[in-house]
């Protein structure tokens, strides 16, 4: 019979997911008001590569999640209801950039009812919303993800998450669909999955995302342990953990500043590191973000139970994540305004980020307070889950008790 896994919250990784989704809004209400014709200069490339955190930290979370939320309930023998619940996420996902990508369709310049539709079937691009044809995809292989971590242990991911950038010139160096005459959907699908090619999309392709993902659950790992194993001695804390590794990032980081140069520091934020999928870019972002996740922890564990029950209000953003991203992106694709000063586009980078966060506060508090929106969300949430339920016939990989 299945057991039920009891997995602790840990306020600080909610509190962090929050932090990235903001950042990741601000990149990209700072393109839209065209900041980068207004603000230039070594404050702007800190503040730009500071932002461009929010991407790494994200994908880094979910594998934390995988590690400390979903893989105790795959051992416990949960794996079809982990297995249900991670394609439901990803067809939410989908359904989510697909509505983007219509809203694309109505306002954006480019965006003809053909291109729209190849899209909408992953072989096409946005300007901001491809992270949720990214998750798309990572939550349909994340069973398959938690089932290898089981069978052959945390370690060869790891090793071969670093075997991946370490072939980056490789990699790079491939043919790509274009060296033989293809067209550029089939570029734009072989750049997304492996990174080769020179499709200009967003990144990071799955290929080098898992390579974050199998990082956040060698993270998630190191800062909670291993819940799948009770043991007779005591724990190591998860504020031990957490100070143990923001000192080491801190001090990656440190040696970082070293070599700093201003090239580096603007390519790391205006996505050009990024959509090479070159290693700076992931050492960069994941040193970044194991620091901020570490020290959100450590601000926060110590916390008494009530005073954690009242950040979770402040923290919405990392609970509305998906509807953020998707609804404050449409936003951004229908926003008219071009500022023609510093202080017109200062204005209207305020005025967007309150529009956002206050949308995103009314969804989520409308869905904590149970209201018609919150039942029409778990209406759509249980269709698709029926669907999943009955495609996937329940026939998830099982994995052995631990």
């Amino acid at each position: 019979m299945a057991g039920k896994a009891a997995i602790p919250r840990i306020i600080g990784i909610d509190l962090t997911r929050s932090v990235a989704i903001f950042f990741a809004m601000l990149s990209h209400v700072w393109v839209v008001t065209n900041m980068d014709t207004f603000w230039s200069g070594a404050s702007a490339d800190f503040l730009r590569a500071l932002m461009a955190l929010a991407t790494p930290t994200f994908i880094l979370l979910f594998g934390t999640m995988l590690e400390i939320v979903y893989r105790p309930r795959f051992v416990a023998g949960e794996q079809e209801r982990v297995a249900v619940r991670l394609f439901s996420r990803a067809i939410q996902c989908w359904l989510l950039y697909c509505v983007s990508v219509f809203v694309l369709y109505l306002f954006a310049d480019g965006y003809s009812l053909k291109f729209s539709l190849a899209t909408m079937m992953l072989i096409g691009v946005t300007p901001f919303t491809d992270i949720l044809k990214f998750y798309a995809v990572v939550l349909f292989l994340a069973p398959f993800l938690l089932w290898l971590r089981c069978r052959v242990g945390l370690l060869p991911l790891v090793v071969m998450a670093l075997i991946v950038h370490a072939a980056h010139p490789v990699i790079r160096g491939l043919p790509s669909p274009l060296d033989f005459h293809l067209s550029m959907y089939a570029e734009r699908v072989v750049t997304f999955l492996f990174g080769v090619g020179d499709a200009k999309l967003g990144g990071p392709s799955i290929l080098h995302g898992t390579s974050l993902i199998i990082a956040g659950m060698a993270f998630g790992r190191l800062i909670a342990g291993d819940r799948t194993v009770q043991s007779e001695k005591p724990p190591i804390g998860v504020v031990t953990r957490a100070s143990y590794l923001l000192a080491g990032s801190a001090l990656v980081i440190a040696l970082g500043v070293l070599f700093y140069d201003e090239k580096s520091l603007a390519e790391l934020g205006d996505m050009s590191l990024r959509m090479d999928s070159d290693p700076l870019y992931f050492a960069a972002g994941l040193c970044g973000a194991i620091a901020m996740t570490s020290l959100a922890v450590l601000l926060t564990q110590r916390l008494s139970p009530e005073v954690k029950q009242r950040l979770e209000k402040p923290v919405f953003f990392g609970r509305t994540s998906l509807f953020t991203f998707a609804f404050g992106n449409m936003i951004l694709y229908g926003w008219p305004g071009e500022p023609d000063t510093l202080q017109s586009a200062v204005f209207q980078v305020v005025l967007i980020s309150i529009a956002i966060m206050l949308l995103s506060y009314l969804f989520d508090r409308e869905v904590r307070r149970g209201g018609t929106l919150a039942a029409a969300v778990k209406w759509m949430q249980a269709r698709i889950t029926s669907l999943v339920n009955m495609l996937v016939g329940w026939r998830t990989p099982r994995v052995r008790q631990a």
